[in-house]
């Protein structure tokens, strides 16, 4: 399945079922009063966040929704059914946008956890029946209402990953190879910058159940704020995250300005929005395998001298993952008690 994560769509409600004209024909009241029955409401256009979807692939696919019209009303008094109302599941995450006719847009709703549901059209209401018609100067009307119209609207989906942990980094930084290792997730690794497309998601689990949700998203590079890249399309994804896992390969560390890759990357996400230059991160060095132990010492100590906390890892031989999935859990842990007490 494609990774998808806009799309524009239009979502109409049901009509609602005419009225009906009829009047009772029974043995002994040949002349009887009217009996025409309501028409049914129309079905109401209703969006629910599954967490079971990651994509909105099916919305390019298909882009228009209609919800069934009510029954007309009947005889004998008799009302027509109500329409059900058309579910159309989302992947939690996925903002609604309202799209006007002049191109200007209005945010409608925010589906950010499982199972909420938001009615964005309501289905029109069925016509009364000609036996709400009779009065003291018409006792036999012969006319009912038609159904009424339901709603049409434009809605853009934009969908925004909801994860606890981001990965950020250049690419070719060992983000995908770090979270095959960690968690279960499978993402596609090789040698050459780009390899991550579209953003993985992986999954830690503790002994009483709680889960720390990781994104990969895909390499970032200089000017991604400014579309270049693969940046601009997933920068937004970064957003929801409450904190970010910043790793720059050692291969990158320069002699002159080591930790440029931090403070390049940090930049772009000030330009993209100044709130994710200010979420709490956590700067790894990864492919310390690479290194001499002189090297790794020389660089350990450029750290202390620019006084960074740096955590330095070996995400293809292991070394150093397991202390940096601890802090990881700290920070999460500690994040989740402050919004609690908020």
């Amino acid at each position: 399945m494609r990774f998808v994560d806009e799309a524009t769509i239009t979502v109409r409600s049901g009509k609602g079922g005419n009225g009906c004209v009829a009047f009772r024909r029974e043995r002994f009241l040949p002349k009887g009063g009217p009996s025409g029955g309501d028409g049914g409401k129309g079905g109401d256009i209703i969006f629910k966040g599954s967490s079971k979807l990651l994509t909105l692939y099916d919305f390019r696919l298909k882009r228009l929704y209609e919800a069934k019209n009510g029954q007309p009303g009947m005889g004998s008094d008799c009302y027509g059914k109500a329409a059900d109302d058309l579910v159309i599941e989302l992947p939690v995450g996925t903002l609604l946008y309202e799209v006007f006719e002049d191109g200007s847009e209005k945010l409608v709703a925010d589906v950010t956890e499982d199972g909420t549901e938001i009615a964005i059209c309501k289905g029109g209401k069925g016509g009364r029946g000609n036996i709400h018609f009779k009065s003291s100067t018409n006792q036999t009307p012969r006319y009912a209402e038609d159904g009424f119209s339901g709603e049409e609207k434009r809605i853009r989906l934009q969908l925004k990953i909801i994860a606890d942990v981001g990965l950020l980094g250049l690419p070719n930084a060992g983000k995908s190879t770090f979270i095959s290792r960690v968690s279960a997730a499978k993402p596609k690794i090789a040698a050459y910058p780009f390899t991550t497309l579209t953003p993985n998601l992986g999954v830690l689990d503790d002994d009483f159940g709680t889960k720390l949700v990781i994104a990969d998203i895909p390499g970032l590079i200089e000017g991604a704020s400014e579309g270049h890249g693969l940046g601009h399309q997933f920068l937004k994804h970064v957003e929801r995250t409450r904190f970010l896992v910043h790793i720059l390969s050692a291969e990158d560390v320069g002699e002159d300005d080591p930790f440029a890759g931090f403070k390049m990357l940090d930049e772009e996400l000030r330009l993209f929005d100044d709130s994710l230059a200010e979420k709490t991160q956590i700067r790894v060095v990864n492919k310390i395998d690479l290194l001499t132990p002189e090297r790794l010492e020389e660089i350990r100590q450029d750290a202390i001298d620019e006084g960074l906390e740096i955590h330095f890892i070996s995400a293809l031989e292991g070394d150093g993952v397991e202390d940096l999935v601890k802090l990881m859990w700290k920070r999460f842990k500690e994040m989740s008690q402050e919004e609690e007490d908020e």
